[in-house]
């Protein structure tokens, strides 16, 4: 537990004295023992320090009264409960509410006795002291609740003792007069303020339990309904502003006064009084209120949004490790190995097979080494013969396994060979593992940061949010706000037929801060559940036209243009060598690759040269020329990815811009270099993706001119108008032309 400063401490003293003081004014009628003994009681129950809370109470119990009896009262109070504590202490049992009550009894006998002897007092002494044991029983059930146990959702006795505490203190308060006025009407019409942003059941019931306490001096219930119709105006519009809530709280405060004479006295300055304490409460930041709320009556949904951040750090955790794995995992297999002498590595093995086992290896091949069979080896591996010639003349002349070590040679030249070629097939299968582990890693690592900013908001934007809506005359069931920036959604539960209306969707793009968009909706009986996300800044539209190679069937190109996240789009156009069935599954192949590997998130970077690589190694004479262009409609930019793909053509204004055209097509190497290229797009920008069937009919500056002749504003009219230029110009080749337009949202 946080240790408490020195101010905080002398602030605490000094609230205590304050309740004391008004508890000490607090009695239903004249000669009753007033009801600050109750509060006493349940601070030594709830183990406050026993020398402050005495103090406070003896000092703002005998200010209140200014007399003997309340003297006669604090101190047989402070000796009373001063003796329970110790004998707690010293023997070390737990104090119990009715051995707390018994002590609040005894403690007030003195007061009964002195009026019974000296004034006859005997039905309101007996009233008094059994009302204030009830009330010390209550009040230590109420503090326990709030100060020990840390408030919640409270029990049913606990808040009928905490509204009897507040009662009391609406009693105590308005006993108060200040040179002709009462504070009793400034601390209801603050009350009210700050209760409208509590739940409503117990701001509600605040205002009230202190209306009644006043009812209770005044001997007139119709306070009580009055300080709730307070409340509930300050309620009512608290979603409009605080200050908007203030107003209405003064106006039917007012409306009260003048029509039901609710408020007594209801004079000019107590007016003034009442509008001043709706002005300060006013003034008081709602974070502030919000949050002493929050710590009286905590949300329900605490509990789930602790629980789903613990879950979503214990997910952040192991996402971050698996990227780092996989990343550690690319490094080892990327790691250079170091440069290995097959040949030499080829002589070992025969020393080892023949010389190491020989009875004269120390006359000759031993202390020689192994480099005396280099040569032999080295002509075994390039496929010539192996003769005695190859060896020193000492070796053949010496060596009585000279057949063997000749056998041996020859084998581990060709041994050498076939290690050659592993460890080349390693290395290429390494790197591709490699590619695919770091891409996978990158993936990883995007989620678990996507994963760490995301989780429920602290905010209370939900339940802004329905009140908003509650006075567009829209049912909101219930609001949920989730993730940060761009990952930002709002789920809304609705009555069915509310989600069409307008009002939503101005509601929650006030909330988001700038435009949405409906992502998901999902109905049930006589509700539906949407959620919305930002918009992005640019939407776009697509056509696309074709035609087929004369003499062939099927066309070997294919295309695809398609949402790869929240505002990004990907279109490519894949041409698959040569025409027909077999070149258009090359190309599809290829362009599933492509969507599948841009919609989990791979670098653009990595995307090509895993496509290119996965093509190399299954080996073959089937290649591909892939051009790609990913859109991002947030930012208004595109980037263009080129495997083997021909120009492509930014159309704005009547004017073109071209994209040049590069590398080889994916598949023919085992490593390429892709061209990127970045462009920024505006309102009214058309990029347009052809293969090379076009450029080969128009020639680039043929498509640039007949571009710049077209409307470029209907897409699909500018795909077609292409397509059949190339048509009229002796197409030779399968031909695909698409065409995707941006415009910005705001004009939707």
């Amino acid at each position: 537990m946080k240790k408490k400063t020195a101010a905080q401490r002398v602030g605490g003293a000094l609230l205590v004295f304050t309740l004391f003081y008004i508890l000490g004014r607090a009695r239903a009628a004249a000669d009753m023992i007033p009801l600050g003994i109750g509060l006493y009681c349940a601070l030594i129950y709830c183990g406050k320090n026993y020398f402050i809370s005495t103090l406070a109470f003896m000092g703002g119990h005998c200010l209140a009264g200014m007399d003997l009896l309340s003297l006669t009262d604090a101190a047989s109070a402070a000796a009373v409960f001063g003796a329970a504590a110790l004998i707690s202490y010293k023997f070390a049992l737990r104090m119990r509410i009715p051995a707390m009550a018994l002590c609040a009894f005894l403690s007030m006998l003195p007061r009964f006795f002195i009026g019974l002897f000296l004034h006859g007092i005997v039905v309101q002494g007996v009233t008094s002291v059994v009302i204030n044991t009830a009330f010390a029983a209550a009040a230590c059930i109420g503090c326990f609740a709030l100060l020990v146990r840390g408030g919640g959702r409270f029990s049913y006795d606990e808040t009928l003792s905490l509204g009897l505490l507040i009662a009391a203190l609406g009693l105590g308060i308005y006993d108060m007069d200040l040179w002709g006025f009462k504070p009793y009407f400034t601390v209801l019409t603050a009350l009210c303020m700050l209760c409208a942003y509590f739940p409503a059941t117990a701001g509600g019931g605040i205002c009230g339990a202190l209306a009644v306490g006043a009812a209770v001096y005044t001997r007139d219930a119709a306070a009580v309904g009055a300080a709730l119709l307070v409340w509930a105006a300050g309620k009512c519009f608290i979603g409009q502003g605080k200050w908007i809530s203030a107003i209405a709280c003064e106006g039917i405060y007012l409306l009260c006064g003048f029509v039901l004479r609710a408020f007594t006295p209801f004079d000019a300055l107590n007016i003034c009084l009442a509008a001043a304490g709706v002005f300060i409460a006013a003034l008081i930041p709602g974070r502030t209120v919000k949050r002493w709320g929050k710590a009286l009556f905590p949300d329900s949904a605490d509990a789930l949004r602790y629980a789903v951040d613990r879950q979503r750090r214990e997910l952040f955790d192991k996402l971050s490790k698996y990227a780092s794995l996989m990343i550690g995992i690319a490094d080892e297999f990327e790691r250079d190995g170091g440069e290995i002498d097959l040949t030499m590595a080829a002589c070992a093995d025969v020393s080892a097979h023949i010389c190491v086992n020989c009875t004269e290896k120390d006359k000759c091949a031993y202390l020689a080494g192994d480099v005396i069979f280099k040569k032999a080896v080295e002509r075994a591996a390039a496929g010539e013969e192996v003769s005695a010639d190859d060896f020193p003349l000492f070796v053949v002349s010496k060596c009585k396994m000279l057949g063997r070590v000749l056998e041996e040679c020859s084998a581990a030249g060709r041994r050498s060979v076939e290690r050659a070629k592993k460890r080349e097939q390693a290395q290429e299968n390494g790197a591709a593992v490699a590619a695919q582990m770091r891409g996978m890693g990158s993936v990883l690592g995007k989620l678990a940061t996507r994963v760490g900013k995301s989780g429920i908001a602290p905010e209370d934007t939900g339940e802004r949010i329905v009140d908003e809506l509650g006075y567009e005359n829209v049912t909101c069931l219930g609001a949920a706000v989730l993730g940060e920036g761009e990952e930002r959604r709002i789920t809304l539960k609705l009555r069915a037929g509310d989600e069409e209306k307008r009002a939503v969707g101005r509601a929650v793009s006030r909330a988001l801060g700038g435009g949405v968009k409906r992502v998901e909706k999902s109905p049930a009986t006589g509700t539906v559940t949407v959620t919305y996300a930002p918009a992005a800044n640019y939407v776009s539209a697509f056509g696309a036209s074709g035609a087929v190679k004369p003499g062939s069937g099927v066309a070997g190109d294919t295309y695809t243009v398609t949402a790869i996240d929240e505002g990004r789009v990907l279109a490519c156009v894949c041409d698959g060598m040569g025409s027909g069935s077999e070149a258009a599954k090359e190309s599809a192949a290829c362009l599933t690759m492509l969507e599948n590997f841009c919609k989990c998130g791979f670098e653009k970077g990595a995307v090509p040269a895993l496509i290119n690589r996965f093509l190399a190694l299954r080996g073959g004479e089937k290649f591909c020329a892939l051009d790609a262009c990913i859109i991002d409609l947030n930012e208004g930019a595109a980037e263009f990815i080129k495997l083997g793909g021909v120009e492509s053509f930014i159309l704005r204004e009547g004017m073109v811009k071209t994209i040049s055209g590069g590398a080889l097509p994916a598949g023919i190497l085992d490593d390429i270099t892709p061209v990127f290229e970045r462009a920024k797009l505006k309102d009214g920008d058309m990029i347009v993706l052809v293969t090379d069937g076009v450029t080969d009919a128009l020639t680039v500056h043929g498509a640039e001119y007949a571009l710049t002749r077209t409307e470029g504003v209907n897409p699909q009219k500018t795909a077609d108008i292409l397509i059949n230029l190339a048509k009229d110009h002796d197409l030779k080749d399968d031909a695909t032309v698409v065409a995707i337009k941006i415009f910005s949202s705001e004009k939707e």
